[in-house]
């Protein structure tokens, strides 16, 4: 028998391929080796387990933090943002499948991002204490440059394989230029 976390892998991979109708509960049980009615009792409904499923998968993906203190800006950054640009990249199918879906299943979007929430605070918390160390300029805008690079590095990674022609550069070019314009922003002294 399946464990809950193979019916969420597998659930969260056919969602992916197939959205919400083309993932259908038997599609599940299939996939997974289990009877459709194992689905229902660990469960409870097809939305509960597709909410769990898309859930686990974009904390999954996150595995990467910013230093407790900031210490060289550029290189943590870039480390950073590669491997948020990683993370959203794996999970771009989840992700299409969701935006595609948020009129009738608005539900569906947060989860998918909440990974992206947690990024988004942690590199709020490092340029704040980058600020509270003299790294940046003291008055410059941490929360939208925050905003600024993680949409940067969504975008790139959502739309790199469809928009071919809009990506001069390679996924590790693109990031160091993103940080060193969000950096340059802020008035980072490293960069002066």
């Amino acid at each position: 028998m399946a464990t809950r976390d193979s019916l969420l892998d597998v659930t969260a991979r056919l969602y992916s391929e197939h959205g919400w109708r083309g993932t259908t509960t038997r599609r599940i049980a299939e996939a997974a080796g289990v009877n459709e009615v194992t689905l229902f009792r660990q469960f409870g409904s097809k939305e509960a387990l597709l909410l769990e499923a898309i859930g686990q998968a974009a904390f999954e993906h996150l595995v990467v933090s910013l230093p407790e203190t900031p210490s060289n800006l550029t290189s943590e950054l870039v480390f950073w943002a590669q491997a948020q640009h990683r993370s959203i990249t794996a999970m771009r199918g989840i992700i299409r499948s969701c935006l595609a879906e948020s009129e009738e299943r608005p539900g569906l979007a947060p989860q998918a991002c909440g990974g992206g929430a947690v990024a988004v605070a942690d590199l709020i918390r490092y340029l704040t204490l980058a600020g509270e160390r003299d790294m940046i300029a003291p008055d410059g805008a941490i929360d939208a440059a925050a905003i600024m690079l993680i949409n940067a590095i969504f975008m790139d990674a959502m739309t790199r394989d469809v928009m071919p022609a809009a990506h001069p550069y390679s996924p590790e070019q693109s990031i160091g230029l993103f940080v060193d314009l969000v950096l340059r922003g802020l008035a980072a002294k490293e960069l002066a």
